[in-house]
């Protein structure tokens, strides 16, 4: 695999400037749109071959072609689609950049949220999530965590929450495929999604475990669990019951609880 480097310029038109992530075969990258006036975007590129197959690509390839379709101000707007062969065969999603820090590097320097800010960060995901999962076919993100939510905006100004990554994204009509790949975080992830039969309600899960994290301070991964599968986290935390009540519902085990 041909190791990229700061300033390289790939497909003829985008410099890299630094990268943001890297996990096999897959690297995202800031990078500038030399053909937008040097516009910042976002490279995630993915190298064939290796430890990358088939079914990687199909993702890929699938996080592409509905992202085209997707248009909320919440999201942020694909750009543009490639391959390069040189060497290695590389595919490249460029998507627009949302400058801000995930709610993960927040928790990261134990930055501790509170109640008010924790409710409206839920309500706006919540209204990303009804445009996805209203849409036909429907759109399920299932990889909400943390590190997928962008918190733009500087503090004590209005500041919205951006949803990234849909690499684990899922459309009805892969949904209908036979075969699926196991996607999803642990900690985040619903037991049915793991058997492949994710459902509306699995982002909901996912969004209450996130909430869960983001008053604890504590991945849910790492909180207890009751003998019903279900997540302890009541006496980590100060929220009203109220609030409790609502993240308790949303991480139900069973989805028909949910």
């Amino acid at each position: 695999m041909t190791t990229l480097q700061p300033q390289e310029v790939i497909n003829q038109r985008y410099q890299l400037e630094r990268q943001l992530g890297q996990n096999a075969g897959r690297e995202t990258w800031l990078a500038k749109d030399l053909q937008q006036e040097n516009e910042m975007v976002v490279v995630k590129l993915l190298a064939f071959g290796g430890n990358v197959q088939w079914e990687d690509l199909k993702l890929f390839e699938r996080e592409a072609n509905v992202l085209k379709q997707l248009d909320h101000p919440r999201i942020p707007k694909y750009r543009d689609y490639f391959s390069i062969d040189d060497r290695s065969l590389w595919f490249g999603l460029v998507q627009e950049y949302i400058q801000g820090n995930s709610l993960r590097e927040y928790l990261a320097q134990g930055h501790k949220f509170t109640e008010a800010q924790v409710k409206q960060m839920a309500i706006a995901i919540l209204e990303i999530l009804i445009y996805l999962h209203e849409l036909n076919p429907q759109v399920l993100h299932r990889d909400i965590k943390p590190s997928n939510l962008i918190l733009a905006g500087k503090e004590g100004e209005a500041r919205n929450i951006y949803l990234v990554d849909f690499g684990a994204v899922q459309d009805k009509a892969s949904a209908e495929g036979k075969s699926f790949t196991v996607v999803g975080t642990y900690g985040y992830a619903p037991m049915e999604q793991y058997g492949g039969r994710a459902v509306a309600a699995s982002d909901l899960y996912a969004l209450g475990a996130t909430m869960i994290h983001l008053l604890t301070g504590i991945s849910p991964s790492d909180l207890p669990q009751d003998d019903d599968a279900k997540i302890v986290f009541r006496d980590r935390t100060s929220a009203s019951s109220h609030l409790v009540q609502w993240i308790q519902k949303l991480v139900e085990p069973t989805v028909k609880k949910r």
